[in-house]
């Protein structure tokens, strides 16, 4: 009997120690996180999450996803989520507080209890904001280096047909050269 009243005050300690360790990976992640339940009810939120979002977790626990990401979306991911237990590179977007919309790529986990199924799911949203202005920025250089391109070829053909005038153009005075010689002399 003491001795099982040690094992258990030890494996109380060691659910309480990864309980916190958990809730310290959670609030650390630098990656806006949310768990919700099957339904889609946002149960928990990380530091993170408030900080792109501009909720604070007293806005968005309780609430359903649409609160800030479109229905449609939100219902595919989750529905994908809980069938198949992972989505990864699902891009949508999401609203922010102050109605600004996030382009995002959302990563979503089910979460498993062992004998009754799926409970919920983890959902992690990457900002593409930066990536898509550099896209822009890619693509706009893409487009004035073409331009430039083209106006080389055209520079280069207007040079290059200028050269061809200029060589027969000399082909033509050696000629007349050779012709007035011949004629000086003759």
């Amino acid at each position: 009997m003491v001795n099982d009243d040690g094992k258990i005050k030890t494996l109380t300690e060691d659910i309480s120690l990864l309980e916190t360790y958990i809730q310290d990976l959670f609030s650390f992640t630098p990656l806006p996180l949310c768990f919700v339940n099957p339904k889609g009810m946002v149960l928990e939120v990380n530091p993170a999450f408030v900080k792109a979002t501009g909720y604070d977790e007293y806005d968005v626990v309780g609430e359903n996803l649409t609160l800030f990401m479109e229905e449609k979306n939100a219902k595919e991911i989750l529905e994908k989520t809980i069938k198949e237990g992972l989505v990864e590179r699902e891009k949508t977007k999401i609203k922010k507080k102050d109605e600004r919309v996030l382009p995002v790529t959302v990563f979503a986990k089910s979460r498993k209890i062992k004998g009754e199924g799926v409970n919920g799911a983890f959902l992690s949203f990457f900002d593409l904001t930066e990536v898509e202005e550099k896209e822009k920025k890619v693509k706009e250089s893409n487009e004035k280096l073409r331009e430039k391109v083209e106006e080389l070829e055209k520079i280069n053909k207007l040079t290059i047909g200028r050269e061809l005038k200029m060589i027969e153009l000399k082909e033509e005075i050696n000629k007349l050269k050779k012709k007035l010689k011949r004629n000086k002399e003759g």
